[in-house]
């Protein structure tokens, strides 16, 4: 039986799981690998790496590895440092960045893609175009981007905007004839003013907590189902 090698290099399994949705290239992933070697590896957040090292530990020149970085930091998933003097640059991994691509695995309420497929960094084809080339939109751009297409438009003027996860929290809140009154509220009221607001939900909750709404004591819409069948 062959002797386990005690030399390791520990990384979480969501960081693992994130970099095998990473679609790099060979040599992109290969430096990518050596910053988490020299980070992870001798658990410090950055490390000094030259471009020098890192073309000798991944065998590629070194204007490979530059324009290699430029696009892992626009990407969102390093960060770097430039060099200071002496002192060489110093590169870090942005942890949730590339733990978020597992999260972020799931089918989109638009039907057409999957998040993963919008908010993977490496190059997922959103009209044949990664991330960087995308408007050069950072990882948190586009997942901000991402969050605003979940949203749908309700009431009867379709002017407020919530996802079904931040109508279910509403109505797990208030109760969902409460949740439907305001929203039509707000609508007509974003209507007939033209005013606009960011945050639907947020504007929602204000108007009920200022209104003294509670939840319903007795919600109706559980009891539709039965009431329908007659």
């Amino acid at each position: 039986m062959a002797t386990m090698n005690k030399f390791f290099t520990r990384i979480p399994n969501d960081v693992l799981d994130g970099l095998c949705r990473l679609q790099l290239s060979g040599s992109e992933m290969r430096i990518m690998l050596c910053i988490i070697r020299m980070t992870y590896g001798y658990n410090r957040e950055f490390a000094e790496l030259p471009l020098t090292v890192i073309a000798e530990s991944v065998g590629v020149r070194t204007e490979h590895v530059s324009k290699s970085l430029t696009k892992l930091e626009k990407m969102g998933i390093i960060c770097r440092h430039a060099a200071k003097g002496i002192k060489p640059q110093t590169i870090s991994v942005i942890e949730d960045a590339i733990s978020d691509l597992q999260k972020c695995a799931t089918v989109a309420e638009n039907g057409n893609a999957t998040v993963a497929e919008n908010c993977n960094a490496g190059g997922a084809e959103i009209g044949n175009a990664t991330i960087a080339e995308n408007d050069n939109h950072t990882y948190k751009e586009k997942k901000k981007d991402i969050k605003e297409r979940e949203r749908k438009p309700r009431g009867p003027y379709g002017n407020v905007l919530l996802s079904d996860e931040q109508f279910g929290s509403l109505v797990s809140d208030h109760g969902k004839s409460n949740t439907e009154d305001y929203i039509r509220k707000v609508d007509s009221y974003m209507q007939s003013t033209g005013r606009s607001y960011s945050d639907h939900e947020a504007v929602i909750r204000k108007w009920m907590t200022d209104d003294g709404v509670k939840k319903d004591g007795f919600d109706m819409s559980k009891y539709e189902f039965f009431i329908n069948r007659f």
